[in-house]
């Protein structure tokens, strides 16, 4: 089946069902329960984690470049949008500048942001946390790591919200609006790559790297570097921001589930790795078959056909997670798909870790009886799960 209108999930039915939900994960249950598959405005959505998982890993399914760039930008996104033995070549890339050995140097740099961060709350006696708290962190360390200027924070997080959360009641409204911000990122870009060059001796970052780097014996070409550099600019400002706002505001909800981690600490990990799975801050994907793909049972993916993937259903699927629902910081088989699985697995995942880590162990220790005014919070959850407004108080 081949759709002629792009989908776009930001617009679709299910995304405004839930759009500002607490809870949206018993809409994504239900639907993973009751309905393995359907259409729904011009895409076929899947919902249970076996079927997402065998469309991930087919090597005839293409990722979220499978009909041409997006996000504002007519290039295909490096590695999101790549599909094949060009994906094996920029992951070989680009892997190592976000493996665990190498982020594991901005530990301390993020603890003491953390710190800093906290103290300014506390003194203050509490204060809206996204702003103040779960925005700060990951985008400066961000920054930090791939070489642009921390100064530019708030460029670059309007660039992100305009390729992200575009406004628009339509695709084309939607496209238009993202190609602005797109456009103003290039323009950004041009200037400040220039300078950039103008010192790579001197600076170890990602950026300065792409531009020592080589790939088949070649320099990146500028076309390639762009595309790059324009995919790390919103997926590094967005999805730990979003995940560490759900977090705090979760354990903030649910005292009895953070005094458990104040009082054992070793539970720490299991408990991120439980959140990001119920969380699920990115709800869906996009894949793309090149041909009939059976995965079963009488489910039989078209070639052609739009697929939005539902990570977040998966996530929540009682197909497959006992009592999927209830959050446990001891489940034995977590197996989330928060950041996606097969060859389009996140890049950052490896640092999306290590910063939830920090920010929740400096959170626990400095202020372990934060509360949340459960009233006031305010979820956004198209295109990314986020507590927009999120009021911490310290007692």
């Amino acid at each position: 089946m081949q759709s002629t209108t792009r989908f776009d999930p930001r617009i679709s039915g299910l995304s405004q069902q839930v759009k500002t939900l607490a809870s949206p994960q018993e809409v994504y249950f239900e639907k993973a329960r009751d309905i393995r598959a359907e259409h729904l405005d011009g895409a076929l959505h899947l919902y249970r984690h076996d079927d997402i998982l065998a469309l991930n890993k087919h090597p005839d399914v293409l990722g979220n470049g499978g009909r041409g760039g997006s996000f504002g930008h007519d290039g295909r996104l490096i590695p999101l949008e790549i599909d094949g033995p060009d994906h094996k070549k920029w992951r070989r890339l680009l892997d190592p500048m976000f493996a665990p050995k190498r982020v594991q140097r901005l530990e301390n740099q993020i603890r003491r942001l953390a710190a800093d961060l906290i103290e300014n709350v506390r003194a203050a006696g509490g204060a809206e946390f996204n702003s103040g708290f779960c925005t700060p962190l990951p985008c400066q360390t961000f920054l930090g790591l791939v070489g642009a200027p921390t100064a530019d924070l708030d460029f670059f997080l309007e660039f992100k919200e305009g390729v992200i959360h575009p406004k628009g009641d339509t695709t084309e409204e939607i496209e238009a609006n993202m190609a602005v911000a797109g456009g103003k990122l290039l323009e950004y870009f041009d200037g400040f790559l220039k300078d950039k060059r103008k010192r790579l001796d001197e600076d170890d970052d990602v950026i300065a790297e792409l531009l020592r780097s080589e790939v088949a014996g070649e320099p990146l070409a500028e076309f390639d570097l762009i595309n790059i550099l324009f995919l790390l600019m919103f997926a590094g400002l967005d999805t730990v921001t979003a995940s560490l706002s759900c977090s705090i505001a979760w354990l903030g909800r649910n005292p009895e589930h953070r005094r458990s981690l104040v009082d054992s600490p070793e539970l720490l990990m299991p408990a991120i790795e439980e959140l990001l799975r119920y969380e699920s801050p990115v709800p869906s994907g996009m894949r793309y078959p090149v041909r009939d793909i059976d995965l079963g049972d009488g489910l039989i993916i078209q070639e052609g056909e739009q697929i939005n993937a539902f990570w977040a259903a998966a996530n929540v699927d009682p197909t497959y997670h006992e009592d999927p629902l209830r959050v446990d910081f001891g489940r034995p088989r977590v197996g989330h798909m928060t950041f996606a699985s097969g060859v389009h697995r996140c890049l950052g995942s490896h640092l999306a870790r290590m910063e939830l880590r920090i920010a929740l162990e400096q959170v626990l220790a400095e202020i372990p009886r934060y509360e949340v005014d459960i009233d006031a919070l305010v979820y956004d959850n198209v295109a990314v799960r986020t507590v927009t407004h999120l009021p911490v108080v310290i007692p």
